[in-house]
């Protein structure tokens, strides 16, 4: 190992398992590069990159294991450099995301009939606040299938994260929607989590815009204007990035099981197969829907493929937006407003993983862990406040912590946050799961409603690219 602070703390690459990780890192660079030249579909790269992510982060593990120079030194300089490629992909993504959802918002209610926009945001909500009450019921059912009760859930938390997690519990109702008010637009865009926030400036703007349009559209013009050509050098930008997801999901993939360890994953063992069958159960319920709404299941799974795998590798429903909206509106003929309305909403109500089947799961356990009786009230109880407290929760990584802070907190437990440490050991790797989960349920339910509404271009969905 090299002892100078220029090896250990500035170029991070002080020891020969940083050096053969890196080296491996640039090898299946070069092996996903050479794919792309070769003609091979993005679709299968993605799974490549998935693929290889596994395989890289477990043998850098398992090689690691029990070693001190591994566990001293070179773990953490590995996961800075994969982080560079993974998350440093997460954050050209995330650039973007606060400019499509204004924009988009935008572009939806300025061009959407006045009286279509109600009935628009009445279906929304009740799709995707009714998937996610499913979903928590699924979470109550794997919970009880895997009898999962017995998982001593006791763990240590930071301070940092114990009082952030209380002043999160202490609020109100109230005060949990008041929080989405933005009092300060530069603020608001500066920030990837405050997606109700953007909403609401978007449909601020737009009303005015839509008002103005009339009263003096000479005027108004040079603006709207304006803000078609943003949105299509956004879009552009957007497609430019997506190149470079099969890379991303590469370093994202690999990182998550470098950072937290294959043995803390195998620990909590029971809790995580529990929640992936509760993600197969949700997706199975999409199946059904779709079928009943018209919907070949089959075509819409094959093209959400690359989206769900980003969603699944980058952990963020709002860094997944952009591909989502553009999924939706090219691939599957889902009119861009439909899209652009449901999809931005879905990043922040209703997400069916983070905010349904999670919460609900660790309600139960942090219950029992408690002493406290569980019956059909509790479990009734439970779904509705899942349910209520899935509204606005932020689709960015380590959101499902406050979806479950709001849950304990609404159903008397909020005391307890402390003993659910041992969950956050795992949490990337659940997590993944739940985000691709929430994604899913956006996409389905913003093709169900297009359908609904008539606007759905069923040929366009059909037809092979």
């Amino acid at each position: 190992m090299i002892n100078s602070p220029f090896f250990t703390q500035f170029l991070r690459l002080s020891n020969v398992y940083t050096l053969v990780a890196l080296l491996l890192l640039g090898a299946s660079i070069f092996f996903l590069r050479s794919l792309g030249k070769k003609k091979v579909s993005f679709s299968n790269r993605m799974l490549i990159g998935l693929v290889l992510g596994l395989a890289l982060g477990i043998l850098l593990d398992v090689v690691g294991a029990n070693n001190a120079l591994y566990a001293n030194g070179a773990q953490k300089e590995i996961s800075d450099w994969f982080a560079l490629l993974g998350s440093g992909f997460i954050k050209l993504v995330q650039l973007l995301a606060v400019p499509v959802v204004f924009l988009s918002i935008i572009k939806v209610i300025t061009d959407v009939d006045a009286k279509r926009i109600k009935t628009l945001t009445s279906k929304t909500f009740i799709v995707l606040l009714g998937t996610t009450a499913v979903s928590a019921i699924v979470g109550i059912v794997v919970v009880k299938l895997f009898n999962l009760e017995s998982i001593n859930l006791v763990g240590e938390l930071s301070a940092g994260q114990i009082d952030r997690m209380g002043t999160i519990a202490s609020q109100s109702f109230p005060q949990f929607f008041l929080g989405f008010i933005p009092n300060n637009m530069m603020s608001t865009f500066s920030s990837n989590g405050q997606v109700v926030s953007t909403v609401i400036i978007g449909a601020l703007f737009a009303a005015s815009l839509r008002f103005l349009s009339v009263k003096k559209p000479e005027q108004v013009k040079p603006f709207i204007d304006l803000l078609d050509s943003a949105r299509l050098v956004i879009n552009s930008m957007l497609i430019n990035v997506i190149k470079f997801m099969p890379y991303g999901v590469l370093g994202l993939v690999a990182n998550t099981i470098i950072s937290r360890g294959v043995a803390a994953i195998i620990g909590m063992g029971g809790f995580i197969i529990a929640l992936y069958v509760g993600v197969i159960i949700m997706l199975l319920f999409y199946v059904v829907l779709l079928t009943l709404t018209g919907i070949s299941p089959v075509v819409f799974f094959k093209k959400a493929f690359t989206t769900l795998v980003f969603a699944f590798s980058s952990r963020s429903s709002v860094g997944t937006l952009p591909y989502t909206l553009q999924t939706l509106e090219n691939d599957m003929g889902v009119s861009g407003s439909t899209a652009n309305f449901v999809a931005t909403l879905g990043t922040s109500i209703g997400m069916n993983g983070c905010a349904g089947l999670f919460p609900a799961m660790l309600g139960i356990l942090v219950a029992a862990s408690a002493g406290i009786e569980i019956n059909f009230v509790f479990y009734v109880m439970l779904v509705l406040v899942v349910t209520i407290g899935s509204i606005g929760i932020a689709g960015v990584p380590g959101t499902a912590t406050v979806a479950a802070t709001v849950t304990l907190n609404g159903i008397g437990l909020g005391e307890l946050i402390p003993n659910i440490g041992a969950v956050f050991g795992i949490d990337p790797i659940v997590d993944m799961g739940r985000t691709m989960l929430n994604v899913a349920g956006a996409m389905v339910a913003a093709v169900i409603i297009d359908k609904w509404d008539g606007t759905f271009n069923q040929d366009e969905f059909n037809a092979v690219k």
